[in-house]
């Protein structure tokens, strides 16, 4: 068994350490290079987001409303068709607790003709909607809750807190 001399382990240590720096930055330069010219999109290629707002705080004799605005992208080069069973069916929601226990969701009150709703969504595009969601005070009270939303037939789920 040969014994090492300290500084050629040292020198050997500090080798690798240079080495294993220089790796990790040709890494990074490559990683940059492709996220800068746009060969990799960090994006979903189709993505849902929400804002909800809440206008007028709690009271136990209402009403209670939320303002939910809606935006669907296509972050890819294709378009993408848009389907649904009938005009009513563009928007859906419900809302539960944060154990997720149902606690209301969109009245039916709307009259719809069962007739399919098809469109179309131009690569890189969004398409957006705003809408008003009332809410049962005597179901609905202060605190925290889960809306479970869906457009064009995508989910999202956002966390809400009622004031």
């Amino acid at each position: 068994m040969s014994e090492n001399n300290p500084r050629d382990a040292a020198s050997k240590a500090g080798s690798n350490l240079t080495r294993m720096s220089l790796v990790f930055l040709a890494m990074g330069g490559v990683i940059a290079f492709y996220i800068g010219t746009g060969r990799v999109q960090l994006n979903e290629p189709v993505e849902l987001t929400a804002s909800i707002s809440q206008p007028n705080t709690w009271t136990e004799t209402g009403p209670l409303a939320l303002e939910v605005g809606v935006t669907l992208a296509n972050n890819t080069e294709e378009p993408l068709a848009l389907e649904t069973g009938s005009q009513c069916d563009i928007f859906r929601w419900f809302l539960t607790d944060e154990d997720q226990n149902f606690v209301q969701s969109q009245r039916g009150e709307e009259t719809c003709v069962e007739v399919p709703v098809r469109g179309e969504l131009e690569g890189n595009h969004t398409i957006s909607g705003n809408y008003t969601l009332t809410l049962d005070t005597s179901r609905v009270k202060p605190g925290d809750y889960i809306l479970f939303l869906k457009y064009w037939g995508h989910e999202i789920r956002e966390p809400v807190t009622i004031d």
